[in-house]
């Protein structure tokens, strides 16, 4: 008979290389994956006149901030960047998922990415960068494919096609997915497809976002996510945003939102306490909360500014580039999905600076980074 009492926490996994599976054929499918995404960036290259990011490519906040990792956290949650109290400049980017900057009235998918700065420690292999660590969400909390294979597809069979779509069309489809959408949660159900095309265009602010995908937390294995505070969603109010007539709805909440007012988000970890409920290859299982919940290890506060001035555009859409491989070690992203997604966003980040005549940047510190 166990002794621990029903409330008693589950002990986490701990971390070993075992936990990921590769399969013999991972390498041919990344390389399909990046070719492809290239492919799309070229595409919008050749409408725009200048080359953007392969997805995400709309950018609607570009922020300065800082995340504070604060004293006495449990020992299973001081792991990796988390070990030490401190403090550390933050850029933040909030973006629209498509790979052309299409009208805001097509509410889809959306992500938040950030980059901590001047972070001490060994970096995993093939990272570009050596004192950042990056950290790229979405309003879901798993992703919409299983594996890197399963990936693959869903680019097939959607998202390489429509930076070659005409933008009405983009937005007659994100209306139609929305309204599907709605009929299937009235009855409890969703579908995450439907949910990338068209979603309810909701203020940026307004929800978690998160890594989706598992990545190791020191010693044992960990989602990530940013929850906004309370204060923040009384700030917003009500967080419905009318795109119908802006084209640039999102983007001009987010400065009007900065220009009186800052944000702050809880940086939680949901620890891995079961692989057989917690997979680490098979990134479309939502991790069950009530098994393991996500717990706060940081604070990140975006304080007033104007959050979308022309030096930050140039320089955060140009120069720097979000992507999981810029990582500690000890945050080393983990599955199928994160393995491809670190390679295939190195390609497309080459081609876009490649393309656009501009050298990366790695920013120690906000000072470095133009106003």
């Amino acid at each position: 008979m166990s002794l621990e009492q029903p409330n008693t926490p589950a002990r986490p996994v701990l971390y070993t290389p075992e936990v990921e599976q590769v399969p013999a054929d991972e390498a041919e499918t990344i390389e399909k994956i990046g070719q492809m995404m290239v492919g799309m960036a070229e595409t919008v290259r050749q409408k725009h006149g200048h080359a953007m990011r392969a997805t995400h490519a709309k950018a609607t906040g570009l922020l300065k901030g800082e995340l504070v990792v604060p004293a006495g956290l449990p020992a299973e949650l001081a792991q990796g960047m988390f070990a030490q109290p401190g403090r550390y400049d933050v850029l933040a980017r909030y973006s629209q998922g498509p790979s052309n900057p299409v009208p805001d009235r097509a509410s889809g998918q959306r992500g938040m990415s950030l980059k901590v700065l001047a972070v001490e420690g060994p970096h995993v292999a093939g990272s570009r960068e050596t004192t950042t660590q990056d950290w790229v969400l979405a309003p879901d909390p798993a992703f919409i494919s299983a594996t890197a294979k399963a990936f693959l597809l869903n680019f097939k069979l959607g998202a390489s096609h429509t930076p070659a779509l005409p933008e009405e069309v983009i937005v007659g489809a994100s209306y139609a997915a929305r309204g599907v959408e709605a009929a299937l949660e009235a009855v409890g159900l969703e579908a995450g497809t439907l949910k990338l095309l068209g979603r309810e265009p909701l203020h940026p602010l307004s929800h978690p976002y998160y890594t989706q995908t598992p990545s190791r937390y020191g010693a044992y294995i960990a989602k990530v996510a940013a929850f906004p505070t309370p204060e923040t969603l009384a700030l917003i109010s009500n967080p419905h945003v009318d795109a119908s007539q802006d084209n640039d709805a999102f983007r001009d909440v987010m400065v009007a939102f900065f220009a009186r007012h800052g944000a702050e988000f809880d940086l939680s970890v949901q620890l891995c306490t079961n692989l057989d409920t917690m997979p680490v290859e098979d990134a479309s299982v939502q991790w069950p909360e009530d098994q393991s919940p996500y717990r706060t290890v940081a604070r990140l506060t975006l304080p007033p500014q104007d959050a979308f001035s022309e030096e930050h555009y140039r320089y955060f859409e140009q120069r720097i580039s979000f992507n999981p491989i810029h990582t500690l070690d000890a945050h080393r992203p983990l599955g199928g999905v994160q393995r491809a997604r670190m390679q295939a966003y190195l390609h497309t980040q080459d081609f876009r600076q490649r393309t656009n005549g501009m050298t990366p940047a790695e920013p120690g510190s906000h000072a470095e980074v133009p106003d």
